[in-house]
């Protein structure tokens, strides 16, 4: 990232890092399968990611530090979509997961919550299961709701 950064807003630094963290997920497993590059193509537009930082960030997500959000709301919606990458390629690996976990702590999420919402979260099938239900579940698990 360079100088621009210097001028950007706190929300698009909050969307990078969020779109970083789902390349990271999507890097995990040593391959990015086209099913994956559609997803990001798309959260890419959502977030309004320039095509320069979609590039530089699929070369180094790791570069881009995971930046917490204070919602709780936001954070779930988050991992809502980390979810979605995850199951882009309908095989969900090891090393994905094992990420996730690491972004999980990085979003911010009660750390003695972590290991049973990343549980719980990746048993909810996102094809089926929209933003606010997966909201709902996940408030419910952390007492909050």
């Amino acid at each position: 990232m360079g100088i621009s950064d210097l001028y950007m807003g706190i929300g698009q630094k909050r969307n990078i890092s969020h779109f970083a963290n789902i390349v990271r997920i999507a890097k995990s497993d040593n391959q990015i399968s086209p099913e994956e590059i559609a997803f990001l193509t798309k959260v890419s537009k959502k977030y309004n990611i320039t095509e320069e930082n979609f590039k530089e960030i699929l070369k180094s997500p790791e570069s881009v530090p995971t930046i917490a959000h204070i919602n709780c709301i936001e954070r779930i919606e988050r991992l809502y979509e980390l979810l979605i990458m995850i199951r882009a390629d309908h095989n969900i690996q090891t090393e994905e997961v094992s990420v996730l976990r690491k972004i999980v702590i990085g979003l911010a999420f009660p750390l003695h919550e972590v290991d049973r919402i990343v549980d719980e979260a990746i048993t909810i099938n996102t094809d089926s299961t929209d933003v606010e239900s997966f909201t709902k579940a996940m408030l419910k698990l952390m007492h909050l709701k």
